[in-house]
Protein backbone atom coordinates (compact mmCIF):
# COMPACT_ATOMS: atom_id res chain seq x y z
CA UNK A 1 0.00 0.00 0.00
CA UNK A 2 1.15 3.55 -0.63
CA UNK A 3 -0.22 7.12 -0.15
CA UNK A 4 -0.91 9.19 -3.01
CA UNK A 5 -2.15 12.69 -3.25
CA UNK A 6 -4.38 13.72 -6.20
CA UNK A 7 -4.17 17.47 -7.46
CA UNK A 8 -6.99 18.62 -8.75
CA UNK A 9 -7.63 17.64 -11.87
CA UNK A 10 -5.11 15.68 -12.01
CA UNK A 11 -5.23 12.69 -14.72
CA UNK A 12 -3.36 9.26 -15.70
CA UNK A 13 -0.64 9.14 -12.77
CA UNK A 14 2.92 8.39 -13.64
CA UNK A 15 5.95 7.84 -11.72
CA UNK A 16 7.94 10.09 -13.38
CA UNK A 17 7.79 11.99 -16.82
CA UNK A 18 11.56 12.71 -16.77
CA UNK A 19 13.32 11.08 -19.52
CA UNK A 20 15.81 8.32 -17.59
CA UNK A 21 19.04 10.64 -17.38
CA UNK A 22 17.12 13.52 -15.22
CA UNK A 23 15.31 11.14 -13.38
CA UNK A 24 18.49 9.00 -12.20
CA UNK A 25 19.54 12.76 -10.49
CA UNK A 26 16.79 12.46 -8.22
CA UNK A 27 17.31 8.67 -7.57
CA UNK A 28 20.85 9.34 -7.00
CA UNK A 29 20.07 12.06 -4.07
CA UNK A 30 17.51 10.03 -2.72
CA UNK A 31 19.66 6.90 -2.45
CA UNK A 32 22.33 9.50 -0.39
CA UNK A 33 19.69 10.45 1.58
CA UNK A 34 18.87 6.96 2.72
CA UNK A 35 22.55 6.19 3.05
CA UNK A 36 22.57 8.97 6.07
CA UNK A 37 19.81 7.53 7.87
CA UNK A 38 20.30 5.58 10.87
CA UNK A 39 17.89 3.09 11.19
CA UNK A 40 14.60 5.02 10.76
CA UNK A 41 16.22 8.41 12.07
CA UNK A 42 15.73 10.91 9.76
CA UNK A 43 19.79 12.30 8.97
CA UNK A 44 20.96 15.73 10.53
CA UNK A 45 22.53 18.46 8.18
CA UNK A 46 25.64 18.10 9.82
CA UNK A 47 25.82 15.00 8.12
CA UNK A 48 25.26 16.44 4.34
CA UNK A 49 28.32 16.38 2.39
CA UNK A 50 28.43 18.26 -0.64
CA UNK A 51 31.01 16.38 -2.38
CA UNK A 52 28.72 13.45 -1.88
CA UNK A 53 26.25 14.12 -3.99
CA UNK A 54 27.95 13.65 -6.97
CA UNK A 55 26.27 14.45 -10.49
CA UNK A 56 22.78 15.39 -8.20
CA UNK A 57 24.59 18.53 -7.06
CA UNK A 58 24.22 21.24 -9.31
CA UNK A 59 20.08 20.26 -8.44
CA UNK A 60 20.56 20.05 -5.44
CA UNK A 61 19.48 22.75 -2.72
CA UNK A 62 18.68 22.71 0.89
CA UNK A 63 15.96 24.59 2.92
CA UNK A 64 15.68 25.98 6.33
CA UNK A 65 12.58 26.34 7.84
CA UNK A 66 12.26 29.38 10.00
CA UNK A 67 9.21 29.38 11.62
CA UNK A 68 5.64 27.55 10.62
CA UNK A 69 3.87 27.90 8.00
CA UNK A 70 5.15 29.82 5.07
CA UNK A 71 8.43 30.58 6.06
CA UNK A 72 11.21 28.50 3.85
CA UNK A 73 14.26 30.12 2.58
CA UNK A 74 17.25 28.59 0.36
CA UNK A 75 20.16 27.87 2.29
CA UNK A 76 22.03 26.31 -0.27
CA UNK A 77 21.08 26.15 -4.39
CA UNK A 78 23.33 24.24 -7.59
CA UNK A 79 24.47 25.72 -10.23
CA UNK A 80 21.44 24.55 -12.48
CA UNK A 81 19.01 26.32 -10.70
CA UNK A 82 20.93 29.46 -10.63
CA UNK A 83 20.56 28.86 -14.01
CA UNK A 84 16.79 28.08 -13.88
CA UNK A 85 15.71 31.66 -12.18
CA UNK A 86 19.11 33.47 -13.87
CA UNK A 87 19.95 34.41 -10.20
CA UNK A 88 21.53 33.34 -6.87
CA UNK A 89 18.18 32.45 -4.86
CA UNK A 90 20.38 31.60 -1.58
CA UNK A 91 18.35 33.70 1.27
CA UNK A 92 15.13 33.73 -0.62
CA UNK A 93 11.75 32.30 -0.24
CA UNK A 94 11.46 28.98 -1.75
CA UNK A 95 7.92 30.43 -3.19
CA UNK A 96 10.73 31.91 -5.61
CA UNK A 97 10.78 28.90 -7.29
CA UNK A 98 7.15 29.08 -8.56
CA UNK A 99 4.69 30.90 -10.45
CA UNK A 100 2.19 33.01 -8.94
CA UNK A 101 -0.72 30.79 -9.88
CA UNK A 102 1.17 27.71 -8.44
CA UNK A 103 3.19 29.36 -5.13
CA UNK A 104 0.00 28.90 -2.56
CA UNK A 105 -0.24 25.39 -2.94
CA UNK A 106 3.32 24.60 -3.66
CA UNK A 107 4.33 26.00 -0.39
CA UNK A 108 1.46 24.52 1.45
CA UNK A 109 2.92 21.18 0.19
CA UNK A 110 6.15 21.82 1.41
CA UNK A 111 4.76 23.03 4.67
CA UNK A 112 3.44 19.46 5.05
CA UNK A 113 6.65 17.76 4.24
CA UNK A 114 8.08 19.86 7.15
CA UNK A 115 4.68 18.95 9.61
CA UNK A 116 4.52 15.37 8.91
CA UNK A 117 7.56 15.21 8.25
CA UNK A 118 7.65 12.98 4.77
CA UNK A 119 9.31 12.47 1.64
CA UNK A 120 7.42 14.23 -1.41
CA UNK A 121 8.25 14.17 -5.06
CA UNK A 122 5.80 16.72 -7.04
CA UNK A 123 5.68 17.04 -11.16
CA UNK A 124 6.25 20.38 -12.45
CA UNK A 125 6.02 22.69 -15.41
CA UNK A 126 7.86 25.34 -16.80
CA UNK A 127 6.96 27.80 -19.77
CA UNK A 128 9.27 27.68 -22.68
CA UNK A 129 7.93 30.34 -24.69
CA UNK A 130 5.09 31.22 -27.52
CA UNK A 131 4.08 28.23 -29.48
CA UNK A 132 6.54 25.72 -27.55
CA UNK A 133 5.71 22.87 -25.05
CA UNK A 134 6.28 24.03 -21.52
CA UNK A 135 9.69 22.27 -19.91
CA UNK A 136 8.79 19.10 -17.80
CA UNK A 137 10.37 19.36 -14.24
CA UNK A 138 9.99 17.42 -11.19
CA UNK A 139 10.59 18.10 -7.82
CA UNK A 140 12.41 15.87 -4.99
CA UNK A 141 11.77 17.17 -1.00
CA UNK A 142 13.89 14.68 1.69
CA UNK A 143 13.34 16.20 5.24
CA UNK A 144 16.30 16.94 7.55
CA UNK A 145 16.84 17.70 11.57
CA UNK A 146 18.75 20.34 12.95
CA UNK A 147 21.27 20.40 15.68
CA UNK A 148 18.16 20.41 18.25
CA UNK A 149 16.74 17.00 16.32
CA UNK A 150 13.93 19.48 14.91
CA UNK A 151 12.81 18.43 11.27
CA UNK A 152 13.68 22.32 10.43
CA UNK A 153 15.91 21.62 6.85
CA UNK A 154 15.37 19.99 3.72
CA UNK A 155 17.68 18.43 1.42
CA UNK A 156 16.16 18.28 -2.33
CA UNK A 157 16.47 18.53 -5.97
CA UNK A 158 14.76 20.36 -8.65
CA UNK A 159 15.45 18.56 -12.09
CA UNK A 160 14.24 20.03 -15.10
CA UNK A 161 14.38 18.48 -18.60
CA UNK A 162 16.00 19.70 -21.41
CA UNK A 163 18.24 22.62 -22.45
CA UNK A 164 17.65 26.18 -21.29
CA UNK A 165 17.01 28.67 -23.44
CA UNK A 166 17.68 32.59 -22.51
CA UNK A 167 14.66 33.33 -20.28
CA UNK A 168 13.97 33.37 -17.07
CA UNK A 169 11.86 29.79 -15.76
CA UNK A 170 9.01 29.77 -13.00
CA UNK A 171 7.36 26.41 -11.88
CA UNK A 172 3.65 25.79 -12.30
CA UNK A 173 2.03 21.92 -10.91
CA UNK A 174 2.02 20.35 -13.82
CA UNK A 175 -1.60 19.52 -14.89
CA UNK A 176 -1.28 15.81 -14.45
CA UNK A 177 0.28 15.84 -11.37
CA UNK A 178 0.09 13.23 -8.83
CA UNK A 179 1.80 14.00 -5.45
CA UNK A 180 4.39 11.43 -3.63
CA UNK A 181 3.80 11.77 -0.43
CA UNK A 182 5.69 9.23 1.94
CA UNK A 183 5.13 9.76 6.10
CA UNK A 184 8.74 9.62 7.93
CA UNK A 185 5.91 9.07 11.44
CA UNK A 186 6.75 4.90 10.66
CA UNK A 187 9.75 2.85 9.82
CA UNK A 188 10.71 3.95 6.00
CA UNK A 189 13.27 1.14 4.28
CA UNK A 190 10.62 1.08 1.79
CA UNK A 191 9.72 3.78 -0.28
CA UNK A 192 6.25 2.58 0.19
CA UNK A 193 4.22 3.65 3.43
CA UNK A 194 1.34 1.53 5.46
CA UNK A 195 -0.51 4.43 6.67
CA UNK A 196 -2.57 7.07 4.93
CA UNK A 197 -2.78 10.44 6.65
CA UNK A 198 -4.81 13.20 5.12
CA UNK A 199 -2.17 16.29 4.46
CA UNK A 200 -2.76 20.05 5.80
CA UNK A 201 -4.45 22.32 3.48
CA UNK A 202 -5.46 25.71 3.79
CA UNK A 203 -6.26 26.48 0.78
CA UNK A 204 -7.22 24.86 -2.63
CA UNK A 205 -7.62 21.58 -1.24
CA UNK A 206 -5.89 17.93 -2.00
CA UNK A 207 -7.61 14.93 -2.43
CA UNK A 208 -6.64 11.86 -0.86
CA UNK A 209 -6.46 8.43 -2.45
CA UNK A 210 -5.07 5.15 -1.11
CA UNK A 211 -3.66 2.92 -3.98
CA UNK A 212 -3.46 -1.10 -1.98
CA UNK A 213 -2.18 -2.43 -5.08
Amino acid sequence: MFDRIDLPGSHNPRRSRLPETEQAVLNLLETDWRQMCSGDVIPSDAQLDPHALHDALPHAFLLHRTAPPGAVRVWVAGQRLHDLLRMDPRGMSFGAFFTAAARDIAMNIVDSAFDEPAIVGLPLTAARGLGREPMLAELLLLPMQDAAGQTTRMMGALVAGGPLNNRTYRFDIASDAVLRHDSMSLPFRDRRSNRSQPMPTQRPKLRLVVNNS
